[in-house]
């Protein structure tokens, strides 16, 4: 099973767009694997998206020194973002969480696996700032005190592809194969439950109408394959 991180992450852009009171966003990621960039761009392609359709002037920010790297030698290439350079390394995830938050940013989406915690921790001893968790519900992880630091999550929801793939193999429907998964077999998304995010209504709502469009092919966020970019997408103009 494979997912379409851009999606998600362009749900975690839009929320990020909308639930900024600085301006300033930003997606902190482990390392630049496809998936990984995935998010990145999904997340830049949703702040781009709220700023032109949701009437949100939210800026992505990047420090130069942690962008992304894909190839070597000649062939090398940055591609923005902000990589802690592993997934295993909170400490550096907590020092990157904190250069962000020194500029300004107050809203992060955070993919970087064990090295994201030290960007939790980053979040958590700041004063007004939230993160967005990655792949499952990180709303228990943002527990601050009497307070929490999670706006919402985006998901790849496997647990229903999971059953899926057990009633096939029990009616005898099962078919191996390598599949990616969408919005469009709800398998990616965000978390929407009372309870397990802080969202405002109007983002909610903004959300909402997103997933529709997106379930729909109406938007299309970019990934690392895609000739269209973060700037230029199916659905942005």
């Amino acid at each position: 099973m494979l997912f379409a991180e851009q999606e998600s992450g362009f749900f975690a852009g839009i929320t990020a767009a909308m639930e900024t009171k600085t301006g300033k966003v930003a997606v902190v990621n482990g390392q630049p694997f496809p998936s990984n960039i995935n998010y990145q761009y999904g997340f830049e392609a949703g702040v781009n998206y709220a700023n032109a359709k949701l009437d949100t002037k939210a800026e992505c920010i990047e420090i130069a020194s942690y962008a992304g790297t894909v190839g070597t030698g000649a062939d090398a290439k940055k591609i923005g973002g902000n990589y802690i350079g592993g997934f295993t390394d909170p400490a550096t995830g907590k020092v990157v969480g904190k250069a962000l938050i020194d500029q300004g940013v107050d809203v992060l989406f955070v993919a970087a696996g064990n090295s994201g915690n030290g960007v939790f921790t980053a979040a958590k001893e700041a004063k007004d700032v939230k993160v967005i968790g990655c792949d499952t519900d990180q709303y228990k992880d943002g527990e601050n005190g009497s307070s929490n630091i999670v706006l919402t999550s985006a998901l790849k929801n496997m647990g229903i592809n999971i059953v899926r793939q057990l009633t096939a193999i029990s009616d005898g429907s099962f078919k191996g194969g390598n599949n990616l998964l969408k919005a469009d077999t709800d398998s990616t998304g965000y978390v929407s439950e009372e309870g397990h995010q802080q969202l405002s209504e109007k983002t909610l709502s903004a959300l909402k109408d997103a997933y529709a469009k997106v379930k729909t092919g109406e938007i299309v966020p970019p990934d690392i394959t895609s000739t269209e970019t973060v700037d230029n997408f199916k659905g942005l103009k």
